[in-house]
């Protein structure tokens, strides 16, 4: 995997939507770089560059990106992007799903159910996402410490930083710093 392939998917890059595919090791499923679903850590990640050679290594479709047809989100649902763009507008600050849910003029359970249902993954898990992804940028381009990273993505603590961070990317800031290096 390239370091531009790596960044096309930590980035969810749309452009590079059907020119590469990339397998999950620790799962046995195949996304589209702009899949919403999950973080994985460099090591977990297989590219491939037509679906012909991922379903040769046995590997299934998303079931959240359709990496075979088109994507779960449908066009027209304002909702889920409006959801989307407050919490990467405000992903450094906290905020409730009553803050989301009055900015957005809706009843927070709509919100959770519509939000759940086109994104694949609660509005909680998209807020550590949103701030696990830009931790990962922090982590490969600058020199902070994993406390002023957990600071400057929001995080309380460095600890929760670290255990949020492990569960949405699948190891520790450290390992991930660590392992990015090994792509230069």
């Amino acid at each position: 995997m390239t370091r531009e392939e790596w960044h096309a998917i930590r980035d969810n890059n749309s452009k590079y939507d059907g020119k590469l595919f990339y397998a999950l090791r620790n799962r046995n499923t195949f996304c589209r770089p702009s899949c919403p679903a999950l973080l994985c850590c460099p090591e977990n990640v297989l590219v491939f560059h037509n679906i012909e050679d991922t379903s040769e290594k046995g590997f299934i479709p998303c079931p959240y990106c359709h990496p075979e047809g088109e994507a779960n989100i449908k066009p027209g649902s304002s909702l889920p992007a409006s959801a989307k763009a407050y919490v990467e507008a405000h992903f450094r600050e906290k905020f409730s799903l009553n803050d989301i849910a009055g900015h957005l003029f809706v009843n927070r359970s709509y919100l959770l159910r519509v939000f759940k249902e086109a994104v694949g993954m609660t509005l909680l898990q998209y807020h550590n996402y949103i701030r696990c992804r830009e931790a990962e940028k922090m982590l490969e381009e600058t020199n902070l410490s994993i406390s002023e990273i957990a600071s400057s993505t929001g995080f309380s603590s460095a600890s929760h930083f670290t255990r949020v961070f492990k569960n949405t990317v699948g190891q520790t800031p450290s390992a991930y710093r660590e392992s990015c290096a090994l792509l230069e």
